[in-house]
């Protein structure tokens, strides 16, 4: 895309026009924030820029874009990266002082300046920062929600120099519309948050009603995204399944504790009743209303079928199971394998996993086995970190 600098008002009130109707009419959070940027960059005509939101006293870094390089392998570094809000950076300073600052020439800073520029990123790749120019995203009530920062301003001939006075009303007006996007943005992200724990403590009522449910249902719906990701899915599916996965066992809240709760193994007709929790959970989801539900009430129902058909409630075969449920059904077992419960002591992991790959193309869907193992340092993190805190003891 082009950086050139909108030069007459007439440009400028089109594009920011065009900002709002984007911003209005996209649902999806990521495309958001790099409208965000990139009407700011096309504004200001800058050839590179990042994106920060402040959340919790520490900048989080959601997005950045550059004319001049492929980003594809710094974003997945970066995003989602987060460093404390202070004056030692320039994307701190700006966001601790609610002061836009403008730096014709990042390598010759004033004497004094109170932070210094992280020459990390020229040297890694080569590319260097040469004007500057960081505006905070102030709401309101003088709370800063964000910031931008953008990198090397072209002029009409392509030629990088100093970026334009941020004071423009062009650039305040922009500023001014990111914040309350940025701000929305964050409370959407709180709100979804809190939606997301009570799924997880209304799960915890339905399983195994024991001190260690609450985090066995929060490794399943981690371990279901990461794998969900390294299968290639998309970041609407990955929040789907992280959020529906928690409830792929609500229907023990039917079954009875003298079961559930057996220190032993289960009879025949015991574990006939135990099966219906899949269905249990099916009828409490009732008829879906939307897609998280939609992928919980299929969650519910599919985790325990098998690849080669032996599974129940329906016996269902290979890719009859929703892809959904083969995911959550190897994050299951594999949680089932390696913690304690009533029943069983906890597996080694060496063992655990061995009975995973064991079972690919049998119990398991071998893409979905194969995702696994590619995540596996990924997957397994809490569960190392868990048989530390054992071993400590």
């Amino acid at each position: 895309m082009g950086t050139r600098i909108l030069d007459n008002d007439a440009a400028v009130l089109q594009s920011l026009l065009e900002v709002g109707v984007s911003l209005s009419a996209s649902t999806n959070r990521e495309e958001v924030l790099h409208v965000v940027l990139r009407e700011a960059r096309k504004l200001t005509g800058a050839e590179a820029g990042s994106l920060y939101t402040a959340e919790r006293g520490q900048l989080c870094f959601v997005a950045c874009q550059n004319d001049r390089m492929d980003l594809s392998v710094i974003s997945a570094k970066l995003v989602g990266k987060t460093m404390a809000i202070s004056t030692d950076s320039l994307a701190g300073y700006v966001a601790t002082t609610g002061q836009a600052l403008n730096l014709p020439d990042t390598y010759s800073l004033p004497p004094g300046t109170p932070f210094h520029i992280n020459r990390d990123f020229d040297s890694g790749t080569g590319y260097r920062t040469e004007s500057a120019l960081a505006l905070p995203l102030m709401c309101p009530d003088g709370s800063c929600v964000g910031v931008l920062e953008l990198l090397n301003h072209l002029d009409a001939e392509g030629r990088i120099g100093p970026f334009p006075d941020p004071r423009q009303a062009s650039i305040r007006s922009l500023v001014s519309m990111a914040a309350v996007t940025i701000h929305n943005y964050l409370l959407q992200e709180e709100l979804k948050k809190a939606h997301l724990e009570t799924i997880l403590r209304l799960s915890v009522a339905a399983e195994f009603r024991d001190d260690d449910t609450g985090e066995h249902v929060r490794r399943i719906s981690r371990s279901s995204g990461i794998i969900a990701r390294a299968m290639g899915q998309d970041a609407d599916f990955v929040e789907l399944i992280e959020w529906a996965s928690p409830m792929h066992d609500i229907g023990k809240i039917g079954i009875p504790d003298a079961i559930l709760l057996k220190p032993g193994p289960l009879t025949d007709a015991e574990r006939r009743v135990v099966e219906t929790h899949t269905t249990i959970g099916a009828d409490i989801l009732g008829e879906p209303h939307n897609e998280l539900i939609a992928m919980a009430r299929e969650v519910a129902m599919a985790h325990h079928e098998k690849w080669n058909g032996q599974g129940y409630p329906g016996g269902l075969k290979g890719t009859e199971i929703c892809l959904s449920g083969r995911i959550v059904g190897l994050a299951d077992v594999l949680d089932a394998l390696v913690s304690k419960r009533c029943y069983k002591e906890a597996f080694p992991q060496s063992k655990a996993l061995r009975i995973i790959a064991q079972e690919k193309g049998e119990h398991f869907d071998p893409d979905v086995v194969d995702a696994f193992f590619r995540v596996l340092d990924e997957v397994m993190a809490p569960y190392d970190a868990l048989a530390a805190q054992a071993d400590a003891r």
